[in-house]
């Protein structure tokens, strides 16, 4: 990951002047910093639109990307139990500048935010509804979904990075759960990235979940979505969902087998892990101790599977 350091940032200031530019008729403007994510900055706009930045060259490509899914889901007339943003501005980039989106604003907070790490137990069935509708969207070549060029589910691309990632949040951690996650990647086979066969968000964890008096109500930040391995989305199960509510989702989903499991265990090793270091990096405890959560619980379910 990069550093701090080596991305654009921008204040509200710079961000209400080119948003000014592009769209006048949002003026008078009330703009506010609401969040930075690995590759963006999110402002609101009026407090009915949130303007993503790219931060960096993949910024742009994901913020590009998240506009066209979320423009095909429209036109697809996408019903999920959970909202989701609704593409509305699109400007070009100055010259030397990214070009930014506005969507829909998601009032809430983000999952990471909330003090009960389990809060997601109250939302199985409409997470499973969700996932399965996602899964099950009649995706072909004319939608144009990025494929998984990055080999998300690759433990033999993947496994060097998770190393590195454990040796930066390691002092962060329980000693156990470092211990299971070194026991883990030690032997952990170096699998190639499974075939794709669904269109997924790719990157749901606690800093892309929106709540709302402690209901679980928006799905945002969809630049990672492609066309790819159902596992990548199922990963959320592992990290944030008690075990013992994980056959009562599956039975709403559908059956899935072990080798799926297994890889969506991967996914949320993998994601927690990340997640924690840009935690670590950026001094966001909050989302450390989510990241912490999921990674305990994943590593768990690994350890219990594991030992018959």
């Amino acid at each position: 990951m990069r550093s701090q350091e080596e991305r654009t940032e921008m204040t509200e200031r710079e961000a209400e002047r080119r948003v000014r530019r592009a769209f006048p008729e949002l003026s008078p403007m009330k703009v506010r910093h609401v969040g930075t994510g690995f590759d963006t900055n999110v402002f609101s706009v009026n407090d009915c639109y949130v303007f993503r930045f790219p931060r960096q060259e993949k910024g742009r490509d994901a913020l590009l990307n998240e506009n066209h899914v979320l423009q095909l889901l429209q036109r697809m007339e996408f019903q999920a139990p959970f909202s989701l943003p609704e593409p509305v501005f699109s400007a070009e980039g100055e010259p030397g500048k990214f070009p930014f989106v506005g969507f829909s604003y998601l009032p809430g907070r983000e999952l990471a935010s909330e003090a009960d790490v389990d809060l997601l137990a109250r939302h199985v069935d409409e997470i499973a509804t969700f996932l399965r509708s996602l899964h099950s969207l009649p995706v072909d070549s004319s939608w144009e979904l990025e494929p998984d060029t990055l080999l998300r589910l690759s433990a033999k691309k993947r496994r060097s990075m998770m190393y590195e990632c454990l040796e930066e949040i390691a002092p962060y951690c329980e000693e156990e759960t470092a211990a299971h996650m070194e026991e883990y990647l030690d032997t952990l086979p170096e699998w190639e990235n499974p075939p794709s066969s669904v269109l997924v968000h790719g990157d749901l964890h606690p800093k892309n979940l929106i709540t709302q008096n402690g209901k679980l109500t928006g799905i945002i930040d969809w630049g990672d979505a492609h066309y790819g391995h159902p596992a990548s989305d199922l990963a959320l199960l592992y990290q944030a969902v008690p075990k013992e509510l994980h056959a009562r989702f599956f039975r709403q989903y559908g059956e899935v087998n072990a080798e799926v499991k297994e890889l969506a265990v991967f996914k949320a090793v993998f994601v927690s892990s990340a997640l924690a270091r840009y935690a670590v990096q950026f001094d966001e405890p909050h989302v450390l101790r989510w990241c912490h959560a999921g990674l305990t619980r994943a590593l768990g379910i690994w350890k219990e599977d594991t030992a018959y």
